[in-house]
């Protein structure tokens, strides 16, 4: 079976849960990473990391022990991460327009115009790969709350329209759908939160993506080209096109509550925690790039090299 995902972080987890049932023993190889203080905030002792180190070996053990298998080969999962709810989106399939768009997003990143490239030119493959194999495999397509994965969701049945949706067995698993206690509370859940081992549990909620609903989503998608807002939303349980400054009252709220000196990462990361909206760093970024042009922010200092244009300081001026 294929898998589609609209995550390359998700689509990394899912890599590693297919074949994999064996629980953790000494010959497996696995990474945990322990960040932890005392109560005085000091670092913990060599043996007080090993404990901690050993609770959470116990319970990746447990957690496989009781994962359901999840049948498959890495090859088979196909990642299309295009970032397709920010930036204009009037072309048909992947042309200059998206890499363009992908390189306004990267801009924020070392190397991002490398990044950009080397983003449209995997998705164009992964698609070329959909194309051929989907007339004669079931494909499976992994969405969630978040406006990339529903606009991702729309794109591909307009992709796949010259196939004939119903010719094709197409399934879908929408975190979106799932019962409450299986989600994030405040929020819903992103495929991008998926462990390892909880992929096999949730593909036994895969539904069927019958031609009728594929014509809907491929149609709603042509609506939305025709808007072709700046950025598109979901509102509602409704994905809709938007205005550019849709986030900006959030991240105002967190602005308001920081110092006139503050650290541009803490804005940006503090208004995704508090907000779980299924938007990102990247426009935020872009947000407050448009608020220095404004002259309401100034820069303080520059980021280093090797790290995202918002790992700097910033001052409130006055407007």
């Amino acid at each position: 079976m294929l898998e589609v995902l609209f995550s390359d972080s998700a689509a990394g987890s899912l890599k590693a849960s297919l074949g994999h049932h064996a629980v953790i023993g000494e010959s497996e190889c696995c990474t945990i990473g322990i960040i932890a203080t005392d109560e005085n905030d000091n670092p913990l002792s060599p043996e007080e990391t090993e404990r901690l180190r050993q609770k959470e070996l116990e319970k990746m053990r447990r957690n496989w022990a009781e994962a359901v298998p999840m049948e498959g080969s890495p090859k088979d999962v196909l990642p299309i991460s295009l970032g397709l709810s920010m930036g204009p989106i009037d072309e048909d399939g992947l042309g200059p327009l998206r890499e363009t768009t992908l390189e306004q997003l990267c801009c924020i990143f070392p190397e991002g115009k490398e990044t950009a490239a080397e983003m449209l030119a995997a998705a164009r493959s992964r698609l070329n790969t959909l194309l051929d194999r989907a007339p004669r495999e079931p494909v499976r397509i992994w969405t969630d709350h978040t406006p990339d994965a529903a606009c991702g969701l729309c794109w591909l049945m307009e992709q796949l329209r010259p196939l004939g949706w119903e010719n094709l067995d197409l399934r879908v698993m929408d975190l979106a759908r799932l019962p409450a206690w299986d989600r994030n509370p405040l929020g819903g859940r992103c495929t991008g939160d998926i462990a390892p081992h909880e992929w096999g549990h949730l593909a036994r909620e895969t539904q069927p993506l019958p031609a009728c609903w594929a014509e809907a989503l491929a149609a709603h998608w042509g609506r939305l080209r025709q808007e072709n807002a700046p950025l598109r939303a979901m509102l509602n349980d409704m994905l809709v096109s938007a205005a550019e400054d849709l986030y900006d009252p959030y991240l105002r709220w967190v602005l308001d509550t920081l110092d006139d000196t503050f650290n541009e990462a803490n804005l940006i990361g503090r208004t995704l925690g508090q907000f779980p909206l299924g938007f990102g760093d990247v426009w935020l970024a872009m947000r407050v790039e448009q608020w220095i042009a404004d002259g309401k922010l100034e820069a303080v200092t520059k980021p280093d090299a090797h790290l995202p244009l918002y790992h700097r300081t910033l001052r409130k001026t006055e407007e």
